[in-house]
Parts: structure tokens; C-alpha cells; sequence
């Protein structure tokens, strides 16, 4: 692996997260118009899904995973987003959505305390700074001017949410090794929306939305998602899990500065300060290298 392709992957993945924070203000309007979580997930996924199809044909990628990541592909996609997804968007009734996203990026620790455990050995140190910028920063981004009211049952969904999202991120980094990253994309995307929407119908919480009001800011979930989950899982076979997940810790960021754009919220002096954090962190990881190979990819 080259600087060059790290470098590459870094942009990727803080590109993946921008993506993902528009996913967020287009949810806010489509949960405003009063979509279930369930419903507004499946269709967000399966429209990304769709999308990424599209791509994956036109641009004369493979349309099945590799032999022996099939499978493993299957459970990153029902066990891992679609229920990380559901995790969040349950916790957000539960408490303020500053405590929720708080409570989620403490992944970034997860996945370097899970990773160290699973016996890569002891993250470089550029890397632990690295992580401790972007869980400051992420706090300060989220935290400032917002009351971090959340119910225990709130917190414990968050938490869940963020030790799927760990346990995705580690499971994608062992399993996909050959499989085209906008292949995986399409399957987990694919995946995702057919295990939610089988959840929705099984609870009666299926509704199909009968407005464009409620179409349109679905149609922006969907088209961001794939290209997000396109640019992470690139992203992911060039940095690794650890790595990944730092980078990532932009979204807070990008999401607070999408919010001021398009929904006229404030953007406080901490905002800044903590976006700085998030940044210096996400470049640092990104430049960041292991003593040995098997820190950067998880055998």
C-alpha cells in the first residue's frame, strides 16, 4: 500500500462522511412528514441499492461478490447496517439527537480497543492521537449549546448502535479482501433495505409514502447512501478498520455545517473548535503508519 493510495483512501472516507451527514438532514425531512424509522430505512437502502446497480453495470463492475465473501457479505448487511441504522434512529426518540451522536462516536475507541484485542498488537501512536482529537472533537462539535438529556434506554440503543457500527467496520476490513468496493456497496445496501423492510411488515409499521414531500428527501437518502457506502468501503481497503473509523469522525462536522446551509442552525465558536479537532485527527490518521502491516489490516 502506497502513501498515495492511503492518501486516496483518507479523501474517500471524509468524502463517505460529508455523504453520510447529508443522510441526516434528508431524514430529518422525511421523518417530519411521519415516516416510521423502519420504512424510511428500508427505502433509503433500497433505493440506494438500486442506484449502485445501476453504477455497477454501466461501469462493467461484477455483480456478484467474490467467492467466499458471500456470505459474510450477507450478515454485514442484516446484522451490521441495518440494525446499527435502526439502533440509532430508536435511540434519537429516547434523547437529544447531540447525546445520541455523542453516545455513537465513541466507536472510533471501540474499534481500536477490539482491533488491539483481536491481537494486531498496540495502535501506533499517531493513531492514538489521532483518536483522541477526533473523540474531543466530536464531543465539542455535538455537545455545545444542546442539552445531553437521553433516557437509560436511549443510551443503551446508542451504544448499540455504535458497537454494530464496530462490529461492521471490523467484519468488513476480515471479509471483504477481493470483492469490488462498489459491489460490496450494492449488497449491503441491498441487504440492509430487504431485512428492513421483512422487520416493518412483520410489526405492522410498513406505510408506503403517499406524498412527494415524503418521496423526495427519500430519493436524496438513497442516491447519498450509495455513494457513501461506495467511498467507505474503497476507503476501508486502503486504511483499515482503525483507521476507517477515525477519518469517519468528520460527520459530526459535516453534518453541523449541512444543518447551518440547509436548516439554518447556528455555527458556534465551539463548533469550530471542535470541527478543528475532528479535522487535525482525521489527517493524522490518515498519515498515520503502523509499525508493521498487520496494525494498517486485520488478518
Amino acid at each position: 500500500m502506497t502513501r498515495r493510495d492511503e492518501t486516496l483512501g483518507g479523501l474517500l472516507v471524509g468524502f463517505a462522511s460529508i455523504l453520510f451527514g447529508s443522510v441526516v438532514i434528508f431524514g430529518r425531512y422525511a421523518l417530519a412528514e411521519g415516516l416510521d424509522v423502519s420504512t424510511m430505512l428500508a427505502i433509503r437502502f433500497g433505493i440506494g441499492a438500486v442506484a449502485l446497480a445501476a453504477a455497477v453495470v454501466l461501469t462493467g463492475r461484477p455483480l456478484l461478490a467474490e467467492t467466499g465473501e458471500r456470505g459474510g457479505l450477507a450478515i454485514l448487511a442484516v446484522c451490521g447496517y441495518a440494525v446499527e441504522a435502526s439502533f440509532f434512529f430508536a435511540a434519537v426518540r429516547h434523547g437529544t439527537a447531540a447525546a445520541v451522536t455523542l453516545l455513537f462516536f465513541t466507536y472510533p475507541v471501540f474499534v481500536t480497543l477490539a482491533t488491539w484485542l483481536l491481537g494486531r498488537g498496540a495502535p501506533a501512536r499517531m493513531t492514538m492521537l489521532a483518536l483522541a482529537c477526533a473523540v474531543v472533537g466530536s464531543a465539542v462539535v455535538v455537545g455545545f449549546g444542546a442539552g445531553l438529556t437521553i433516557e437509560p434506554i436511549g443510551a443503551v440503543l446508542a451504544v448499540g448502535a455504535a458497537l454494530t457500527y464496530t462490529g461492521y467496520l471490523i467484519g468488513a476490513d476480515i471479509v471483504l479482501k477481493r470483492t469490488n468496493p462498489m459491489t460490496s456497496a450494492m449488497w449491503v445496501s441491498g441487504g440492509a433495505s430487504l431485512g428492513l423492510f421483512a422487520y416493518a411488515i412483520a410489526v405492522g409499521e410498513w406505510a408506503t409514502p403517499a406524498t412527494w414531500d415524503a418521496w423526495w428527501p427519500l430519493l436524496g437518502m438513497g442516491v447519498a447512501t450509495s455513494a457513501a457506502f461506495a467511498c467507505l468501503l474503497s476507503g476501508l481497503q486502503r486504511l483499515g478498520a482503525v483507521r476507517t473509523s477515525i477519518v469517519a469522525a468528520t460527520e459530526p462536522l459535516s453534518t453541523a455545517l449541512l444543518a447551518f446551509v440547509f436548516l439554518d442552525e447556528s455555527v458556534a465558536l465551539a463548533t469550530i473548535v471542535g470541527g478543528a479537532l475532528i479535522l487535525m485527527g482525521a489527517v493524522m490518521a490518515s498519515l498515520a503508519r503502523a509499525p508493521t502491516a498487520r496494525e494498517q489490516q486485520i488478518p
